[in-house]
């Protein structure tokens, strides 16, 4: 057997491998999906706010000591205006628009 016939059967190998490899691959879920404890976290830090939240678009937020197993949760949020100055009021911000 000469070197191009060799050289052609070990690429067909190794391809016909990745291919093997990839489809037995495709039923599982990615490794970067939120699951357990991490999705709950996330679950009560934002849950008050889902889908509230604007890409791009600064905020002001109150943080409050989370539940078991969650280090902080947001307690209220402000959305930042442009021109505007801010500051704390009590327990809240008070804001005023620059002239």
């Amino acid at each position: 057997m000469g070197r191009r016939p060799l050289a052609a059967l070990v690429l067909v190998a190794i391809t016909a491998g990745a291919f093997a490899l990839g489809r037995a691959s495709a039923g599982r879920p990615p490794a970067h999906v939120a699951s357990g404890s991490f999705a709950a976290g996330h679950e009560a830090a934002f849950g008050g706010f889902d889908g509230g939240w604007a890409y791009a678009t600064p905020y002001i937020v109150t943080l409050r000591r989370g539940g078991p197993g969650i280090t902080y949760r947001f307690a209220r949020r402000w959305t930042m205006v442009p021109g505007a100055e801010y500051r704390i009021c009590g327990r809240g911000i008070c804001s005023t628009t620059k002239r």
